[in-house]
């Protein structure tokens, strides 16, 4: 037998006398202002002295004696009874239970969900089953498993996603309903660019995909703003509420805690689209001034005009102008005070005379006609410098009513890159 942390506890005894308690942690949705639903969790309850007993301790010694299936079976029946009551109050929420990965792969098991679910007097409608997907190696039981339960209406959820073992080739097998973020992503990410940076891309691999993201293990404030920032709505973690018995959870003060983080988003959000609204205001300024110079200026000129404009804004990374036919007009005028950018062969300045045809301000302001006369990119590396940066395409016609397009490179990277 093993030690809790209290006294020593029989794994046999836990299950066979049913000595679980389900625990329960709130999803909250700040868009909505609500719970939207609540992750099943179980401890042990060691029948000696009624200390809880760590599920670390209690799953590891179910595993080494060969027991973990039926212990797995006892907790969710629990959670499930649980969640029931809640259920016949009136709350319309979701359950998200786990499945121990080695039962997937267990055939006379894979039914004893469905039937669990059916003996709590509950409906596929409000459950969703959580699967570690690395813990799966044969993945055509893991399909099929899940194939089964999304036709009878369960929804599927991949859990620890971007945790060092995930395997995110398993999401386009699985097809997931909802993603949910490991913690290892979430802890310190309103400090970490690199961390915003990866989760902004699984944000939008989430949105193309139609599945909804989790964010679970969210312990700060910090961390709650920084991921409604990022697009992450769906919340899981200690800053709201540690698990507990359903009847434990202060459901005040996490609907406070909401109302809280929800009204400072907003706050905020209006001062970063009106500071966006300014500085892009500046720019097309800025914009506006240089074509009314370089309408009536020589070819030959155009290089000294930009350079002045250059030393105009402290993040414009460089200025030039391309001809009707996407070809450079002029040499890449840089910022001599700009942020240096990366020191390797592959991110160099493009010469006068680079075809810039593939670039997608070129084909989308000639294409548009005069009707479409600026166009602004969405953030990309430049290869010019290897900064981050966006580009502020403008057309304008020269003295002898040729195509133009005057491009203004302004570097968007982050002060917390290393870049």
């Amino acid at each position: 037998m093993l030690a809790s942390s209290e006294k020593s506890f029989d794994v046999a005894e836990i299950i066979s006398g049913q000595h679980i308690m389900a625990y329960f942690q709130p999803l909250v949705s700040v868009q909505r202002k609500a719970i939207i639903g609540f992750e099943g969790l179980s401890r042990g309850i060691n029948p000696f002295d009624k200390s809880i007993i760590s599920p670390i301790d209690l799953f590891t010694q179910a595993n080494a004696r060969g027991l973990n299936h039926d212990l797995d079976l006892v907790c969710r029946a629990k959670i499930l009874q649980s969640f029931s009551s809640i259920k016949n109050r009136g709350a319309e929420v979701i359950l998200s239970v786990n499945v121990d990965a080695s039962s997937i792969e267990n055939k006379d098991w894979t039914g004893r969900l469905k039937e669990q679910v059916l003996a709590a007097g509950l409906t596929p409608h409000n459950i969703v089953i959580e699967i570690i997907e690395s813990a799966i190696p044969d993945v055509h039981k893991l399909q099929r498993f899940v194939e089964s339960y999304r036709d009878s209406g369960y929804l599927i959820a991949l859990d620890d996603v971007g945790a060092g073992h995930s395997n995110l080739n398993r999401i386009p097998q699985i097809k997931p309903d909802i993603i949910k973020v490991d913690r290892y992503l979430i802890q310190d990410i309103d400090k970490d660019f690199y961390k915003q940076e990866v989760l902004k891309s699984m944000v939008s691999m989430s949105e193309h995909l139609g599945t909804v993201m989790i964010a679970e293990g969210v312990e700060t404030y910090e961390e709650a703003h920084t991921l409604l920032d990022i697009g992450v709505d769906v919340i899981q973690g200690y800053y709201f509420a540690k698990p507990k018995p359903h009847g434990e959870l202060e459901e005040n003060l996490i609907r406070t805690r909401i109302d809280e983080l929800g009204q400072s988003f907003r706050k905020n959000q209006i001062v970063n689209m009106g500071n966006k609204r300014f500085n892009m205001k500046r720019y097309f300024s800025l914009l506006e001034e240089v074509q009314r110079d370089l309408v009536t200026a020589e070819m030959s000129t155009l290089e000294e005009k930009l350079k002045k404009v250059a030393k105009s804004f402290s993040n414009i990374e460089c200025l030039y102008v391309l001809d009707e036919d996407g070809f450079q007009a002029t040499e890449m005028v840089f910022n001599t005070s700009r942020k240096a950018g990366r020191h390797s062969a592959m991110f160099k300045a493009l010469p006068k005379g680079a075809d810039h045809t593939m670039r997608d301000y070129y084909y989308f302001l000639m294409d548009g006609g005069l009707s479409k006369s600026t166009y602004v990119t969405k953030p990309y590396v430049s290869m010019a410098t290897g900064n981050n940066c966006v580009t502020i395409g403008s057309l304008f016609l020269d003295q002898n009513q040729k195509k133009h397009i005057l491009c203004l490179d302004i570097r968007t990277t982050s002060k917390n890159s290393t870049h």
